[in-house]
């Protein structure tokens, strides 16, 4: 008989399931497909509890008992009772062929055979989907770059084996399109997308332990970016093209052009400049670096919780446009 069951069933000695099942057909005058209805089941679940090929459920013996005014068994708990016996004992003649078979699974080897023959089963039954391969580049170049600089801007790295890239919902659509054609052209395959409405953001994320592994190959991390204060990977610092394109990626996703106001005899001047905000020191160390060597003289606040990175006046900022460019329409008609 099959068990693992959440509700409570009876088991009862051979042949007393099937002589109740038949009373209950005998006092509704009904059949299989009308008490499959009353008890919320299938018509065959009726037809096998009265061939006792399974243990009818405490439930459906309630609700039969009670519409046609059938006496419930004096022994009903204790039917119960065996049944959940019964359970433990199965339980514990699993859990010792499993100890025998794949050993402790308290131990990282038990646990490492377990886990590994039970992804396989599910791999195997397409309950989850087979290792995706992706198509990973081969060499660096400036596309993979700027993807870098995005997931060190708005990403991140999942112990679950996800790459996640959050933007705004709306400020960042068109960016979301120009991201997700990015990750398709490096990697061969569309990201998917999670829009959260009440939140005002997207989620862009690929799912796949090849990918994590190939991200961290290149010197991404897993987890929080802030408390592992991450900075860009060598292989992009070595390269004046790969850092422009890191650089656009990280403006483009933790930047924007403020306006800035200032006042001179009572008088109010305002402009706009680049900013750069981020909280790991590194970045905004890079971002600060990489301004600076393309002769853009950038000023850097490393005092407060939120470091952040500015160009002085609008002319550097149109000359950083110039020079470094955007994918993001937000940092050229808003602040923010």
């Amino acid at each position: 008989m099959l068990l693992g069951y959440r509700l409570p069933r009876l088991k009862f000695s051979k042949g007393e399931q099937r002589k109740f099942v038949e009373g209950i057909f005998e006092a509704s005058g009904l059949n299989a497909n009308a008490l499959s209805k009353i008890a919320n089941v299938s018509p065959r679940t009726i037809r096998d509890w009265k061939r006792e090929e399974f243990y009818i459920t405490e439930k459906a013996l309630d609700i039969f008992c009670k519409k046609f005014d059938i006496t419930p068994p004096e022994n009903k708990q204790r039917f119960i009772d065996k049944w959940k016996e019964m359970k433990i004992g199965i339980s514990r003649k699993g859990g010792l062929a499993c100890f025998r078979k794949y050993g402790s699974l308290g131990t990282p080897e038990g646990r490492r055979k377990g886990g590994s023959k039970t992804m396989k089963i599910l791999r195997e039954r397409g309950i989850i989907p087979l290792t995706k391969s992706f198509n990973l580049p081969r060499n660096y170049s400036t596309e993979l770059a700027e993807w870098v600089g995005i997931v060190l801007g708005d990403g991140s790295l999942t112990s679950r084996g996800q790459a996640h890239i959050t933007l705004n919902l709306t400020k960042d659509a068109s960016y979301r399109i120009f991201v997700s054609n990015l990750g398709k052209k490096l990697f061969g395959e569309i990201p998917r997308v999670i829009y959260r409405t009440k939140e005002n953001t997207s989620v862009t994320y690929y799912s796949g332990v090849k990918l994590i592994e190939y991200l961290i190959n290149i010197g991404l991390k897993i987890g929080n970016k802030v408390k592992q204060q991450v900075d860009v990977p060598d292989w992009v610092k070595e390269n004046d093209a790969f850092c422009t394109s890191c650089l656009r990626g990280l403006i483009d996703t933790d930047g924007c052009i403020g306006t800035h106001s200032y006042f001179v005899n009572g008088k109010r001047y305002t402009y706009k400049n680049l900013v750069f905000a981020n909280r790991s020191i590194p970045l905004v160390n890079f971002v600060h670096a990489h301004l600076n060597k393309l002769g853009l003289g950038s000023k850097i606040a490393d005092k407060l919780e939120t470091k952040y990175v500015w160009l002085y006046n609008y002319s550097q900022t149109k000359r950083y446009l110039d020079i470094v460019g955007t994918h993001n329409s937000r940092i050229l008609t808003q602040g923010g």
